[in-house]
């Protein structure tokens, strides 16, 4: 089994922390409000220290601060110093050696705890590392964080039975600790835990830094006293300022010192929350001052010159792998998440029957009762519905899975492009797969005339371009909601000008330019031109062939010559579209 530290060696480097005069201000002028106030610590080899403070006092700010994950910019500055290991936590190279744990277990639900683990290891460990040491280096993660017992259980969600809440913090912790980090942040890591599970999690981490010689912060909220106890220092904050920071066993004795000492039997983390927020401004300063401690200057002698033994250097796993990786946790989601996965077999072709019932025979030309327009809205239906099932998806997917990709893309996982083909390689055979559904159908019931694999095709391509402006709205989308609400914009202007509630003719000159930038509208005319064009209607009736040639195919400005220009712009739609996807996701990964 390869050795948790470094590579061929059982020796633990040492590494030193330092923050100094940390600041962080928001707004500009009169609006200008400061966040944190010169806020200075240190951490050596091994340490596990606790950031506390009442709600608002900047706790997560700092977290985010010292993680390098929040930087100056126009509606923000920071100041002050940040150092590991002697160097300023900036570069991409440095931040590969910082791990950060969200308060949010955000875990693709589909994946078993290994997978979780191994997909980290592929992605994120150098390209030296054989796949039998990232295997033995994940079996060992899974004994040391107690997840034994589940390893090979699906995390699940509320739809998927999953694994327990504390396994899904431990199984979060695990991910980012399996590429050895010098450093390792912590949002609320007890947030909906037990004490029992609160006080294993804390423990673990205890384990692992003191082991691997990691130094380990997060914030926490209410712990026990039982877990408050488990950590080596503790550093509490007030209104954006420093109040104590020092040794947990220290801490008591402060208290004491300044007429403030935790009663017996007390909770001291309890006591002291209650002390910060009991307490006016002016006493707890004053508190501050008479402290005995104070945070050491930072002693070059200390701090270890050696290269970190953080094993995560070297270059990862190329654009192929990234890709693979990718495609496959994908297509796993779909395949193990069996209700959505019947759904989206039976839902079309239960709704395409019903269409084809209620439009049974339309297009039967030779009908005494035969009309192009009831024809034409039968096969203008199949479109609709074709837009709605392959598009509203994946409007809501990318906020959904917004989460996942935030975590993994700001810990270099893998880059944007691979993510975004990944999905799009597993979303087009759903796709073509829903296209056939659905013509099968209702194809042969309506009685169509037209080439069947020409509507499939045209089917499959219309709904992918939609579903490409669909990503996009998703991708700026803030949350799940706000897309829904941007839904019409997308689907209502399709319909609109799509030619059957209204003809392209008949809509004001000045406004049927619009009708270029709906992707139905292309796809309405290739249906028309497979439906009603010479071809398929040179033996039918006259007068049936000349209204649909008149009123569906002229009064449309469908142009039989321009079928590639229709296919081509579809095309073109899909790929710009999904590009600016690409972009607006980066930019608010970015962000």
């Amino acid at each position: 089994m390869v050795p948790m530290a470094v590579r061929g060696s059982s020796t633990t480097i040492k590494s030193k922390f330092t923050w100094t005069d940390v600041g962080m201000t928001v707004g500009a002028d009169k609006q200008e409000k400061q966040i944190l106030n010169s806020i200075s610590g240190t951490l050596e080899t091994g340490e596990l220290c606790a950031l506390m403070g009442p709600s608002g006092a900047g706790k997560t700010s700092l977290l985010n601060v010292l993680a390098g994950r929040t930087r100056t910019n126009r509606r923000q500055r920071i100041t002050g110093s940040i150092l590991l290991d002697g160097q300023a936590v900036t570069g991409a190279a440095l931040r590969k050696r910082i791990a950060y744990v969200m308060q949010q277990d955000i875990l693709c639900p589909t994946q078993t705890v290994r997978e979780s683990l191994m997909f980290s290891a592929n992605l994120r460990l150098p390209r030296s590392f054989s796949a039998k040491e990232k295997c033995a280096m994940v079996d060992q993660m899974i004994m040391e964080l107690g997840l034994a017992k589940c390893a090979d259980t699906y995390i699940g969600d509320d739809l998927i039975r999953g694994i327990s809440g504390g396994e899904k913090k431990r199984t979060c912790v695990a991910i980012e600790l399996i590429v050895q980090p010098k450093l390792v942040f912590l949002d609320e890591p007890t947030t909906g835990l037990d004490s029992f599970a609160a006080q294993n999690v804390i423990q673990k981490l205890r384990d692992l830094a003191a082991k691997e010689g990691c130094n380990v912060l997060c914030t926490i909220h209410q712990p026990s006293s039982e877990v408050f106890h488990l950590f080596n220092k503790v550093m509490l904050l007030h209104a954006g300022r420093l109040f104590f920071f020092g040794m947990v066993q220290n801490l008591s004795r402060e208290l004491a010192g300044v007429g403030h000492a935790c009663p017996a039997e007390y909770n001291l983390a309890d006591h002291v929350m209650f002390l910060l927020q009991k307490e006016s401004e002016t006493n707890l300063e004053l508190m501050h001052s008479k402290f005995a401690w104070k945070v050491a200057e930072e002693d070059d002698e200390l701090v270890t010159r050696e290269k970190s033994r953080i094993i995560a250097q070297g270059r990862t796993a190329g654009f192929c792998l990234q890709l693979w990786s990718l495609t496959k946790r994908e297509a796993q989601g779909v395949w193990r998440n069996v209700p959505g996965l019947v759904a989206s077999v039976v839902m079309p072709a239960v709704l395409n029957l019903l269409f084809a019932l209620i439009f049974f025979q339309v297009g039967d030309v030779n009908a005494a009762d035969y009309t192009a327009f009831a024809h034409f809205g039968g096969l203008f239906q199949v479109a609709i519905g074709g837009i709605f099932g392959i598009a509203q998806p994946l409007l809501l997917r990318f906020p959904m899975d917004r989460g996942i990709f935030l975590r993994e893309y700001a810990t270099q996982t893998y880059g944007a492009v691979p993510y975004f083909l990944s999905k799009t390689l597993v979303e087009l055979p759903q796709s073509l797969l829903n296209a056939a559904i659905c013509w099968t159908s209702a194809y042969w019931l309506m009685g169509l005339h037209g080439n069947f694999l020409f509507f499939v095709l045209i089917f499959w391509l219309t709904g992918t371009a939609a579903a490409s402006t669909a990503l996009l709205v998703g991708s700026v989308a803030a949350n799940a909601e706000v897309a829904m609400q941007a839904a019409p914009a997308i689907f209502v202007p399709q319909l609109l000008f799509g030619g059957f509630f209204i003809r392209t003719e008949q809509i004001p000159v000045w406004l049927r330019w619009s009708q270029w930038l709906c992707s139905l509208k292309y796809g309405v005319n290739l249906y028309l031109l497979n439906e009603f064009g010479q071809e398929t209607a040179k033996d039918w009736p006259v007068e049936a062939r000349e209204t649909a040639q008149v009123q569906l195919i002229d009064g449309n400005g469908v142009e039989p010559e321009l079928a590639w220009v229709y296919i081509g712009v579809l095309l073109a739609i899909t790929v710009v579209v999904r590009l600016l996807s690409i972009l607006f996701l980066v930019m608010r990964a970015s962000h």
